[in-house]
């Protein structure tokens, strides 16, 4: 009998074996021994042989470790040509079902112009949909061996994995079985579908939206700032990322520490010219502000980006023109830089329907006189308010926004009044007070400047804000929890239309509850336990105090997320001077947070544009780190040695733009030594955040995508340019005339 040399086999070791690859799909392989049975998935046969030395199983394969463990909820073994191809015995090679390549047809195939042939079917260009007669050997030639894939990604693209891809996208990691196996195209800026093989059209604003409202651009602001004065100088360079997100480099800017060039030219100027100058006319318009910072320590700027609507990646500085070596420098002290999204341009709107007869004014619930806070109605998740054009709002305006803003929860069973709507509250009880804050379903609503003068700025941008009904703020009902001005007077605020959502927000929260929200309270009790993050300013990640990703959601009656967060979910992440610790801690029922505002001396502090709805690019944790704790409820004495401290710094999100304030911290745990029940928080942690964090989600009912290919007022063709409709001219087929038709055939 013949012992076969490695990688040959048969009864005369005349005959290859081909390559392994993990398996597509796994398969029995049948009664290998001829036992008349087909054995079990831990039957090993065959042992010893030339193909499988370790044996083998005829049921479906025996997944284990090196150490023989057998593992469970396992696939994909190692396979002959990967369970996707035979194997041609003379030559040792697999040929590849349709669909499938490499040497082992352990990937599959990019999509291409070649493999949408028919098989069968004659053709001059071979792919590996070319099927020949069964010759004894093997049923098919898969792909001809003397012809790679042709054409894969029609040319306008490049075949990458999936785990690839993902990497692109934000560096998310994908770790599954196919990582390696899953193909796809990247295609090239201008060119889109499966294969690459279609062409993208110039996007714009749908002409007609921008009649009932303003269209969401692009602001960004950048800051560089040096501690001393006269000190900065040099040059850098902006990555501007399109809609398709491809990116442009711009020529190097130059930046003085006055913000001025010694020709007069403002930063700004410098920025715009650079913008302007980018190839193929990537950015066709762009305003730009600018403001000095005291005395010649630098300069912060903000691009509002009005050629180009939709959503945009954050721009990037390239500080290092020189390679390693810092192109913007400072001559003594030190330099600091950021950049954050002041507004997120987006493409749908999902409040895109006006509250007709009402427009309101948002104003700080807080002295004219000093911005003090007014005692009793403000609190955590509760600044504001909002009033009519001239004062309070009328009985008749508070029932028609009742009316606008509808049902919060997705349940209509708990509306109330005839208004048939939520109030978006929730109370709480120390034991001795009953506190009215936002509930577990807030409202959000969109307000947009009332046009006041001719030759509206279709590009102003509005602001959301989180609103519930508080009964007891007697003219103040409407409370915001959000602000957008420091005006506390109806004479200081802009007038204002309201646009509502059929979306829900959720308040995100961590407990055992059986129906998913935080619990009313008023009775005294349990408060239910809040997701909170923190941030920097200038940062687009969060640190949360839970994992919050649906992946590793605990299942009830375990503690679990209220709400999990997933990839392309959304979230609101306002600025409400978010409180920390427990109201009445040691009391018999402390309040999460509690009633006082945290680090916010009056109704100048919080930050004005957190009114945004960020897009989750990133949901995932780390390891511990020398300064980490995994639990909230980690409790260590720092009094003694601040170097204690432990922070919940693993379970991350990440956004797609950076925020433009600090998403403060809460003190250290047991910071107050006092004895329990004194006064001391032992009922949760401050080693988190204190920001409160909202979800939401969307609903198709009154969305309207206003950003899109040719404004939603032309085609585009095979070429890549727009065919408007009639009554509409432009490249992008935003502008309106009368005098303007459609090309057609005659």
């Amino acid at each position: 009998m013949c012992t076969c040399d490695r990688n040959w086999q048969g009864s005369d070791c005349s005959l290859r074996t081909c390559p392994f690859g993990r398996s597509h799909v796994d398969t029995p392989k049948g009664d290998l021994d001829a036992s008349l049975s087909v054995g079990d998935y831990n039957d090993l046969v065959l042992s010893g042989s030339t193909v499988y030395p370790y044996g083998t199983t005829e049921g479906f394969p025996l997944m284990a470790d090196t150490a023989g463990n057998v593992l469970d909820n396992t696939a994909h073994d190692y396979a002959e040509c990967s369970n996707k191809g035979l194997c041609d015995r003379e030559k040792g090679q697999c040929e590849c079902l349709p669909g499938y390549d490499g040497a082992a047809c352990q990937r599959a195939s990019c999509p291409s112009n070649v493999n949408s042939i028919t098989p069968g079917t004659s053709s001059d260009t071979k792919s590996n949909l070319a099927f020949k007669v069964f010759n004894g050997k093997s049923a098919f030639t898969g792909r001809s061996l003397s012809h790679a894939q042709e054409n894969q990604c029609s040319g306008h693209g490049t075949c990458m994995t999936i785990e690839q891809l993902a990497f692109l996208d934000r560096s998310n990691i994908y770790d599954l079985w196919d990582k390696k196996s899953s193909m796809g195209c990247k295609c090239d800026p201008g060119y889109t579908g499966p294969d690459c093989s279609e062409r993208i059209c110039v996007s714009g604003v749908d002409p007609l939206y921008t009649d009932d409202t303003t269209a969401r651009v692009t602001h960004t602001t950048v800051r560089f700032e040096s501690s001393d004065s006269n000190a900065l100088s040099g040059q850098y360079a902006i990555k501007f990322y399109d809609i398709t997100g491809e990116d442009w480099v711009t020529d190097p800017v130059a930046i003085t520490a006055t913000g001025v060039l010694p020709s007069g030219k403002t930063h700004c100027e410098s920025v715009t010219e650079a913008l302007l100058a980018l190839p193929s006319g990537v950015v066709p318009s762009i305003e730009c502000s600018q403001t000095a910072i005291s005395t010649d320590k630098g300069v912060e700027y903000t691009l509002t980006f009005t050629g180009n609507p939709g959503p945009l990646r954050e721009i990037e500085l390239d500080q290092y023109l020189d390679g390693s070596r810092a192109t913007v420098e400072v001559s003594s002290g030190t330099l600091t830089t950021g950049v954050h999204t002041k507004v997120v341009g987006e493409s749908m709107d999902y409040f895109a329907e006006r509250c007709e007869g009402i427009t309101v004014k948002v104003l700080a619930d807080s002295a004219d006189a000093d911005d003090s806070w007014s005692a009793g109605t403000v609190r955590p998740g509760s600044l504001g308010y909002l009033s009519g054009p001239s004062g309070a709002l009328t009985a008749a305006e508070q029932k028609i926004l009742k009316r606008c803003l509808g049902d919060s929860d997705w349940d209509e069973d708990n509306n109330v009044e005839v208004s048939n709507w939520d109030y978006g509250v929730v109370v709480e009880n120390d034991g001795a007070s009953s506190y009215n804050m936002i509930g577990a379903f807030p409202h959000a609503i969109k307000v947009v400047p009332v046009e006041s003068t001719s030759g509206y700025n279709i590009h102003m941008p509005g602001s959301y804000h989180l609103v519930w009904y508080d009964a007891s703020a007697t003219g103040k009902e409407f409370r915001v929890a959000n602000l957008n001005s420091d005006a506390n007077v109806v004479g200081e605020a802009d007038e204002m239309y309201v646009y509502t959502t059929k979306g829900k927000v959720q308040q995100m929260a961590w407990g055992t509850e059986s129906d998913d929200q935080i619990a009313d309270n008023s009775l005294s009790g349990s408060s239910s336990e809040r997701i909170v993050g923190y941030f920097d300013k200038d940062s687009n990640r969060i640190y949360t105090n839970y994992d919050t990703s649906c992946k590793n959601n605990p299942s009830a009656p375990s503690a679990h997320n209220h709400v999990c967060v997933e990839k392309g979910d959304k979230l609101f992440v306002v600025d409400s001077c978010w409180g920390r610790g427990d109201m009445g801690a040691g009391t018999a029922s402390p309040i999460f947070g509690g009633t006082a505002l945290n680090e916010c001396a009056d109704s100048t502090v919080p930050n004005k544009n957190s009114g945004n709805i960020y897009t989750v690019t990133k949901v995932y944790s780390i390891p511990l780190g020398s300064n980490s704790t995994t639990l909230p409820s980690t409790t260590v004495d720092i009094t003694g040695d601040s170097s204690l401290k432990r922070s919940v710094d693993t379970n991350i999100i990440e956004v797609d733009a950076s925020f433009a304030w600090q998403g403060l911290e809460g003190d250290p745990e047991n910071s107050n030594t006092s004895p329990a029940g004194a006064g001391r928080d032992v009922t949760w942690s401050d080693n988190t955040g204190v920001v409160i964090l909202f979800h939401f989600s969307p609903h198709q009912d009154g969305s309207y995508e206003y950003v899109s290919e040719c404004s939603n007022r032309g085609t585009c063709t095979e070429d890549g340019l727009c065919s408007c409709f009639d009554g509409y001219t432009g490249h992008d087929c935003s502008v309106q005339s009368v005098l303007a038709k459609q090309n057609r055939d005659k």
